[in-house]
């Protein structure tokens, strides 16, 4: 495959609303038995997907199906066959283990000529799948995790807003499954999740209290939540201009840049919190008083 045919999904600009909501839902997940099956949950609440797959690529070796809810025209009889031999062919799986980033690929960008491929002629076309999102974890310099997302041919395929909203989520699905994978804690609880999101809810409220003023606390959780500039100003009736200057304020206290900086920040913090009731970011601190490198 040329270089030049290796096209990663470019990072939109437009901040996606669901995001914020998504990244608790991960955060219920993470050290749960079946994080896998909540992932793909939580992303089918914001986007419709035909076919889920979480596989992982080893160098030299077969790829280990970690989760599947592949709803193809074949079924399971399809991914037996793929581990039979056709995943060599996979632009996917050739791309993970070439040293392809981390992120958002989709097929159709990293194979304009798929559809004239062997590997189409031999495999795919029989899936009744025609479109296809991968987002790439790295766990070593030899293993990927691929997270694949597909829609089948009786629906339309991802739309551009589909895509921003992947776009967005995709480092935060990246640090969900690292931190699943190297931090697998069961948590014991049932199969009633309130307690926890009562817990995830108190953190939201609880973030950054001992570090931002009270302002920045209250645009900070309108962010968590997936609110606007505009949307978030109205909810605290304050100008759009207020919320950007607090919004400014706020990532240069936490040395973040972006939303789904922020995301990422909560989400580690609430991993390391020893409770629910206390800033995050207070057990988030290294010694010395700094944020611990992000």
């Amino acid at each position: 495959m040329n270089d030049d045919t290796i096209i990663k999904v470019c990072a939109p600009t437009q901040q996606v609303s669901g995001v914020g909501d998504l990244a608790l839902s991960l955060m219920e997940g993470v050290g749960r038995s079946d994080f896998q099956d909540r992932l793909t949950h939580s992303l089918k609440r914001h986007i419709a997907i035909d076919a889920g797959l979480m596989l992982l690529y080893r160098r030299d070796a077969a790829p280990k199906i970690l989760f599947n809810d592949w709803r193809t025209d074949r079924g399971l009889s399809d991914i037996r066959a793929y581990l039979q031999g056709p995943y060599r062919m996979d632009p996917f799986y050739r791309l993970a283990l070439d040293n392809g980033d981390d992120g958002l690929y989709r097929l159709r960008q990293i194979d304009p000529s798929f559809d004239r491929s062997q590997y189409y002629r031999d495999y795919y076309r029989h899936s009744g799948l025609h479109d296809e999102f991968n987002v790439f974890i790295g766990i070593d310099a030899d293993t990927k995790i691929a997270i694949s997302l597909a829609r089948r041919h009786a629906h339309a395929a991802f739309s551009g807003e589909d895509q921003d909203f992947l776009q967005n989520a995709a480092p935060l699905i990246s640090m969900a499954v690292l931190r699943h994978y190297r931090d697998l804690r069961p948590e014991g609880l049932g199969d009633d999740g309130s307690p926890l999101q009562s817990a995830l809810a108190q953190a939201v409220r609880n973030f950054g209290r001992s570090l931002l003023t009270d302002r920045e606390c209250q645009v900070a959780q309108m962010i968590l939540r997936g609110y606007s500039v505009k949307g978030a100003a109205e909810k605290l009736g304050i100008s759009p201009a207020t919320v950007k200057l607090h919004r400014r304020n706020l990532y240069a206290k936490l040395d973040i840049t972006s939303q789904t900086a922020l995301f990422s920040l909560f989400i580690d913090a609430v991993s390391s919190a020893s409770n629910a009731f206390e800033d995050p970011l207070a057990t988030y601190l290294s010694p010395a008083g700094a944020l611990r490198p992000h």
